[in-house]
């Protein structure tokens, strides 16, 4: 793996709209892979109903599809090298029965592979669900995505033990895992269960402290003052 100068900026590499951010080990400075950032989530930027004027702009899975073309052309010209990329993925898109399907194809007219995009889902996508979501998963897994979940602002999604089969990565924020004894317990968890976990907010000087609650990585840590 390439190692960073922990001292330096963390870089950022930005091509039609993609912000890539590297991923790195605290404790090691390894690149653990990178992470693509949206300025406005599809979510924001959609409306659903009659007054939807585009049928195709409302679609999460023809979006994510798109994005991940949008994505792979970005690492390409920037010559970004870290892998997987972590990739935000609308809430919808994990139901819809078309995501996998759409997602495999588009990737397939990139230069990258499906296994190296992570796609990352909020917690509120699998909580409070009455059908189980690891068949969910199943379906992008096996067109060969990673999958992960985005628990910087809820962390209610039970790990069973289906779904810990399956779950790639995990994205936390470093602030409330420190007050959040809840989101600590999880975090536990998913190591135990091999899964990669990632912060957001963390300093470089914070990396034992994550280490020892579970915490593997950081997005873009922030360099001691």
């Amino acid at each position: 793996m390439t190692s960073l100068n922990v001292h330096a900026p963390a870089p950022r590499l930005e091509q039609g709209g993609v912000r890539l951010v590297p991923v790195v080990h605290l404790l090691a400075g390894d690149m653990l892979g990178m992470a693509a950032e949206e300025a406005v989530e599809f979510e924001e930027r959609v409306s659903f109903g009659p007054a939807t004027g585009n049928a195709a702009d409302a679609d999460p899975a023809k979006w994510l599809a798109d994005r991940l073309v949008q994505i792979a052309s970005a690492a390409w010209n920037d010559n970004a090298l870290g892998r997987p990329i972590l990739v935000p993925a609308p809430m919808t898109a994990l139901a819809h029965a078309n995501t996998a399907v759409a997602c495999d194809a588009a990737v397939r007219r990139t230069t990258m592979c499906q296994q190296e995009f992570c796609l990352m889902f909020k917690d509120t996508a699998f909580a409070g669900e009455t059908v189980d979501c690891t068949s969910r998963v199943t379906r992008l897994r096996k067109v060969g995505f990673r999958v992960g979940i985005d628990m910087r602002r809820s962390w209610h999604t039970p790990l069973s033990e289906g779904l810990r089969l399956m779950i790639d990565t995990i994205r936390v924020d470093a602030d409330t895992l420190e007050t959040s004894a809840d989101l600590q317990e999880t975090v536990a968890i998913a190591r135990e269960s091999g899964i990669l976990v990632v912060a957001d907010n963390a300093s470089w000087r914070d990396g034992e402290f994550l280490e020892a609650t579970g915490v593997s990585g950081a997005v873009a840590p922030r360099t001691d003052a």
